[in-house]
């Protein structure tokens, strides 16, 4: 906290501290002089980004006003941290420890820079005493929570600033902004103001039908009412607001930036600010203000380099937490995209978007009212364009596809149901067959190519064909070779990069002994790796390392997808319980006493038949493979369970009358895939549609 700002410091000393007090609630009620007279016993503090007002379980010792800025108002408990609120200018706190005389309740951190009027305990005693109207607005908020019905909504109350930077021309930042602007917008439905700092060069059409403001007409905001930017506000056709600001190049450092940003963060929930390509003061100071920045630039060597050293330069001008830190690459050439293991030799662990080239894009935003993003959304640009938007937003589907073998089948239903739903996808991550499932789908879009995929292999002798015996099983049964060379048709040499949808397949490396991600490089290698089952297939070695079926250590990765950014997760857990695997014994020996009872009136001959039968069937029941796999099923199962619970939706799609070799009864499992699915499309929804902060 910086010290008091005692003289009230210079940009301070034309703030009307009654007029702020006549915007609080907690005064509103009050005359002008007794507004003076309360003013002049607060003082004005200011606190950094990220600075505490005060910790949770500290003694009380003041009451605050919100002038400028916001805050987020947590609590503890056990290692768990918990949100319960935000707080922005005209909000006030601290008034209930200082009634009750307990400790805070809650800890109070500032997001922005911003300025608080601070009361001292003493003196705030003798204000609610000799004024009746303060005492009642309290007793009327004590009221309030103690029925649990605080009226302030964590999701209307949170706003998220972002920034937009590239001090490289004509790489697509402002058309970039301008889209997420209108796909944030698309998206929430929640207000969102666009807010680009202009100062040289060509301007955007749709910036030129908005009001342009100098940086120096908006000192002051925070002596200024609620309404003061609302002349200078431009609505656009795609449902954003637009804040036109002149910025010129080498003006007077001022924090001028900063209360703009916190004025604009009471009426909007999204803040896009697309900030000109120079590193000044006022250039830091809103990158250091921002939840998330996003450096752009495009595929083009000498570029990328040059942003990489730009980045470097803006950590050591401000401290900024990588996990908040993105990267737009802006494809140079039609059908070209820059690979993950490029991106993370520039930018390491860096999260990265690569924006394909749309030709006709500058055109297309030239000539018609609404984005790229909103009005082609079928696009690849604005599939994107929407991932990020919905990222920012907290609303990042994911879908998980477990291992299980045969069982896995089930996915291409539930897919098939989620897709004639409409239920939007951002980001899928896969293990075993659901590695497999997920790049074809991920490649191609499509379900029906899934199910034609599947129904292929539709007779005993079509799998058997797929199955390549070593004649000396050192390392597996079978090379995979063959299994492979079947999916080619579909995989092809395609890339993670050539995916429509972000694309996660998760292997287990047995040399470290931790689970591996493949995110980058080849499908058919990741898939090679994911379905590598121990002992019935040859195991992948890449550089000296060992890797095998995916589901061994993640059998259904969820926790990939958190680690990805999704925020919304659907799961899908193929794996019978142990109530499913007993109920599928009783069934089995209903058929059996059924088929015997059938057999009586029969002729002799058919009897025989099938009695070598059962016994046949008896003889091997127990063998190699059955053993192997249900050992490894059973331990998938346990872990399973476990990382199920992590999902907001868990789909099981069980068929019980299965076992995991049925990969040649591919329709059964796929109905009952989609009859699963569609008993939770309303559950989904709901999460789908629910606005996260």
């Amino acid at each position: 906290m910086d010290a008091t700002l005692g003289s009230e410091g210079s940009r301070f000393q034309k703030i009307d501290k009654a007029a702020l007090l006549s915007h609080c609630t907690l005064f509103s009620g009050l005359s002008s002089w007794e507004l003076k007279a309360i003013s002049r016993l607060m003082r004005l503090v200011e606190y950094r980004r990220d600075e505490t007002v005060y910790e949770e379980g500290a003694e009380p010792g003041s009451f605050y006003v919100i002038v400028s800025g916001r805050f987020e108002v947590s609590t503890v408990s056990g290692s768990k941290r918990k949100i319960l609120t935000y707080l922005r200018r005209g909000d006030y706190f601290g008034e209930m420890s200082l009634l009750t005389n307990d400790p805070h309740s809650a800890t109070i951190r500032a997001l922005s820079d911003s300025v608080l009027l601070e009361l001292k305990k003493e003196d705030f005693k003798k204000t609610i005493e000799h004024n009746a109207a303060i005492s009642l607005e309290i007793s009327r908020r004590l009221t309030t929570r103690l029925r649990g019905m605080e009226t302030r909504s964590r999701a209307l109350m949170k706003s998220d600033i972002i920034s937009i930077f590239s001090n490289q021309p004509k790489v697509g930042r402002t058309v970039f902004s301008l889209n997420l602007a209108a796909s944030l917008f698309h998206e929430t439905r929640q207000k969102t103001v666009f807010v680009p700092f202009s100062s040289d060069g060509p301007e955007n059409p749709h910036l030129a039908r908005a009001r342009r403001v100098s940086l120096a007409e908006l000192e002051n905001l925070e002596g200024l009412g609620p309404d003061a930017l609302n002349k200078w506000i431009t609505p656009d056709a795609a449902g954003f607001d637009i804040l036109n600001v002149s910025h010129e190049r080498g003006g007077e450092p001022t924090r001028t930036v900063v209360s703009l940003l916190n004025h604009l963060a009471v009426d909007y929930r999204f803040i896009l600010i697309d900030l000109p390509g120079m590193l000044d003061d006022t250039v830091l100071q809103a990158l250091s203000q921002s939840d998330a920045i996003y450096f752009v630039t495009d595929s083009r060597i000498h570029n990328i380099g040059e942003m990489r050293d730009t980045l470097a330069d803006v950590k050591r001008s401000i401290s900024f937490p990588d996990e908040r830190i993105f990267v737009v690459i802006h494809e140079a050439l039609m059908g070209i995209r820059t690979t993950a293991t490029a991106k993370r030799e520039m930018f390491g662990s860096l999260r990265c978007y690569s924006l394909p080239a749309v030709a006709g894009l500058g055109e297309h935003e030239a000539s018609r009212p609404i984005p790229y993003a909103v009005d082609e959304p079928e696009a690849e640009y604005s599939r994107v364009v929407r991932h990020i938007a919905r990222r920012i937003s907290n609303n990042l589907v994911g879908l998980a596809l477990g291992s299980g073998a045969a069982y896995g089948l089930a996915h291409i239903g539930v897919i098939r149901a989620l897709e004639r739903a409409h239920i939007p996808i951002d980001i899928i991550s896969g293990s075993s067959i659901g590695g497999l499932i997920g790049a074809v789908y991920c490649l191609h879009g499509d379900s029906a190519l899934l199910e034609k995929t599947a129904l292929d292999v539709n007779r005993f002798w079509k799998l058997a064909q797929m199955l390549d015996l070593h004649l000396v099983p050192l390392r597996g049964l079978f090379s995979g070779r063959l299994v492979m060379r079947h999916f080619h048709s579909t995989l092809g040499n395609k890339t993670f990069e050539d995916c429509r949808i972000p694309l996660k397949i998760v292997g287990s490396n047995l040399t470290t002994r931790r689970v591996h991600v493949f995110e980058s490089g080849p499908l058919s290698d990741a898939v090679r790796v994911s379905i590598s089952i121990p002992a019935i297939f040859e195991p992948v070695v890449r550089e000296g390392e060992i890797y095998v079926d995916g589901g061994i250590m993640s059998p259904l990765p969820i926790r990939t997808l958190h680690e990805a950014g999704a925020n919304k997760v659907i799961a899908v857990n193929v794996f019978p319980t142990p109530k499913d695997v007993w109920e599928r014994r009783i069934l089995l020996e209903e058929a059996r006493e059924k088929q015997a009872l059938a057999m009586r009136g029969r002729s002799w001959f058919l009897r025989v038949w099938s009695r070598m039968q059962g016994a046949v069937q008896r003889y091997f029941f127990a063998n190699f493979f059955d053993i192997l796999m249900n050992t490894i099923q059973t331990m998938e199962t346990e872990i399973a369970e476990v990382e199920g619970e992590a999902a907001d939706v868990l789909i099981r799609p069980v068929l019980i009358n299965a076992n995991w070799a049925h990969f040649f009864k591919p329709g059964e499992f796929i109905k009952r895939g989609e009859e699963e699915a569609e008993k939770l499309l309303p559950k989904i929804k709901a999460l789908v549609s629910q606005q996260n902060t």
